[in-house]
C-alpha cells in the first residue's frame, strides 16, 4: 500500500514558558519524485545536477503538538511510532507509560490503555494492525519488556474499552534469561538489539539480531526460535519491499543502502547482501510502495550566534535541516538491481532535533 505522508517529529519549546514539546508535521513524500522514471534519469544527466534535483521546500504547519511531562522524577523521553500500513496513526508514549493515538485521517486524539510496564529504549514494529514494542536490552517476562498493542474485533464477544485496544505481555527472547556475565564477551553487550525486521509469508515473524546471532518470534504462535547462528547484515530497522521481494536497509558495516533476500536465509545459511549502493550512507529509510523509498538525512549548519538550549559557553546558532530524497529501485533486463535518485527537498526545523516515522 502506498504511503501518502511521512511523519516528521520535531522537538520544540512552545508557549510563554517554553514548555518542551514534540510537533508532528505531515509531509507529502511524492513531491520528491519526478512524474516518471525517464524524467528522473534525464535530470540526473543534466549539468551541475550532481545526479539529483534539489528543490526548495517549506516545513508544513504542525498537525498536533505532544507536550513532554514536566515531573522532575520522570526519567526518559517521549516515544513515537507509526501504526498501520498507511502510517496514518501515530502512537505517543511518555516515560510513565501514558499512551495516546493520533489519527491523521480524522485528526482525532484517542486515549489508549497504558502498557504493563513503561518503556525506556525500545524498537517498534507493526505487524498487521498491531504494534509490537521490545526493549533493546530486554529483561524477563516479569519486566514486561516485550508487549504488543492489539486490536480485538467486537465480534469476539469480549468487551474492552478504547474500542478494543489492549496490551498483551509477551515472552522476551530466550537469551534474556541467560546469565549476563557468562554471555558478555570482549566488553561488548550481547543483549542489545542491533537490527530488526518482519519476515514470513504473511509478514508475521519478527526477526531481531544481536552481535551473537538472530532470533525469530512468531506472532501467531507466540514462540521464539533461533533464526540462525548469524546476525542480520543490517543496522537498525530493515524494510520489506513486496514489489521486489527483497528487504532494504543500511549495512551493519559502513551504514550503506543495501538489498537482501532474507526469505532465502536458513539456520545454516546466513542472508547475503544482493546489492550495496555507496551513494547513500547513514540516512533513515521509509518504504512508499511500488519499489520507491523516501530516505532522510539530517544536517546541522552552525553560524555565529547563540542557540537556545545549548550550554552558556556554546555561542553557535545551529540550524537543522532534514533532507528528504526520493529513491526508486528497479530491476534491469537480467534482474540486476538499479537505484534511481529523483529529487531532494530540504526542510529547516530550526535549532532542534527531529525524527522520521
Amino acid at each position: 500500500m502506498s504511503r501518502r505522508f511521512v511523519n516528521l517529529m520535531v522537538d520544540r519549546r512552545i508557549g510563554r514558558y517554553r514548555h518542551p514539546a514534540t510537533t508532528l508535521h505531515r509531509i507529502n513524500p511524492w513531491r520528491c519524485f519526478h512524474p516518471t522514471t525517464q524524467q528522473a534519469l534525464a535530470a540526473a544527466l543534466t549539468e551541475n545536477s550532481n545526479g539529483v534535483t534539489v528543490e526548495d521546500a517549506r516545513l508544513p504547519r504542525a498537525a498536533i503538538s505532544f507536550y513532554d511531562p514536566l515531573q522532575e522524577e520522570t526519567i526518559g523521553e517521549m516515544h513515537f511510532a507509526s501504526l498501520g500500513s498507511s502510517s496514518n496513526g501515530i502512537i505517543s508514549m511518555d516515560p510513565d507509560g501514558n499512551t495516546f493515538l493520533y489519527d491523521g485521517a480524522s485528526r482525532g486524539l484517542r486515549v489508549m490503555p497504558a502498557p504493563n510496564s513503561p518503556k525506556h529504549s525500545s524498537v517498534f514494529l507493526t505487524v498487521g494492525d498491531g504494534l509490537y514494542v521490545l526493549e533493546k536490552n530486554p529483561g524477563t517476562q516479569e519486566d514486561h519488556s516485550f508487549e504488543a498493542l492489539i486490536h480485538r474485533a467486537p465480534s469476539d464477544g469480549i468487551c474492552f474499552t478504547n474500542e478494543n485496544w489492549y496490551w498483551r505481555s509477551l515472552p522476551p527472547p530466550p537469551y534474556a534469561y541467560e546469565d549476563y556475565e557468562c554471555q558478555k564477551r570482549n566488553g561488548r553487550d550481547p543483549y542489545v538489539i542491533r537490527a530488526y525486521t518482519v519476515v514470513g509469508d504473511s509478514q508475521s515473524q519478527i526477526w531481531i539480531s544481536t552481535r551473537d546471532g538472530g532470533t525469530s518470534f512468531d506472532t501467531t504462535s507466540g514462540v521464539w526460535s533461533e533464526a540462525g547462528d548469524w546476525a542480520l547484515p543490517f543496522y537498525g530497522r530493515v524494510e520489506y519491499a513486496p514489489e521486489l521481494g527483497l528487504w532494504f536497509g543500511f549495512t551493519s558495516e559502513g551504514r550503506q543502502f543495501a538489498a537482501c533476500d532474507l526469505g532465502a536465509a536458513s539456520p545454516t545459511s546466513p542472508p547475503a547482501l544482493r546489492k550495496v549502493w555507496d551513494e547513500l550512507a547513514q540516512p533513515l529509510l521509509l518504504p512508499l510502495g511500488g519499489g520507491k523509498f523516501c530516505v532522510a538525512r539530517m544536517f546541522h549548519l552552525a553560524q555565529k550566534g547563540w542557540c537556545r538550549g545549548k550550554s552558556i559557553d556554546d555561542y553557535l546558532d545551529v540550524d537543522t535541516f532534514v533532507v528528504l530524497t526520493g529513491v526508486e529501485v528497479v530491476r534491469g533486463s537480467r534482474g540486476a538491481l538499479k537505484m534511481i535518485r529523483h529529487k531532494s527537498r530540504p526542510y529547516c526545523v530550526g535549532c532542534t532535533t527531529a525524527q522520521l516515522l
